[in-house]
């Protein structure tokens, strides 16, 4: 083999790899219960326990309350994540709480079905191919 040949296996090879590697997924997060025009919604991704409870997500982004239910797509590997979504009605950039620390703004989680929410292993959920879509209904605890 001549060096442009063993160039274009090289190359051929990692594109390949990267492929294989690259295991992203289209997700999609339906926001529901949305106070219209009362405040950004804020979302926050964690993929583990370490960082939800250091208040560090893998990703986080910013969505108007132009309506009352929102859908949002985005790309993020495979794997367990944690969604925890807030309204920010006084425009603040922060979730506020009360002095229990109970939050006085609407707020979102995955995978809560009412009373006291867990920590990060009670809330996560799975993102892969299979289960690529939640929704979360935004509101006062």
């Amino acid at each position: 083999m001549n060096k442009k040949t063993v160039s274009l296996v090289f190359v051929t090879l990692v594109s390949i790899g990267n492929i294989l590697a690259d295991n992203n997924v289209t997700f999609t997060l339906d926001i529901t219960g949305i106070n219209v025009n009362d405040g950004n919604i804020y979302v926050k991704i964690y993929s583990n326990e370490r960082d939800y409870k250091k208040d560090i997500p893998y990703t986080f982004f910013i969505l108007e309350s132009v309506n009352k239910n929102i859908t949002h797509s985005f790309d993020i590997p495979e794997g367990e994540y944690l969604i925890a979504l807030f309204q920010d009605t006084n425009n603040n950039g922060v979730l506020d709480t009360n002095f229990l620390n109970i939050p006085k703004e609407p707020v979102g989680l995955s995978n809560y079905n009412g009373g006291i929410p867990g920590g990060f292993n009670k809330q996560k959920i799975p993102i892969n191919v299979i289960s690529n879509r939640i929704t979360i209904n935004i509101g006062r605890i």
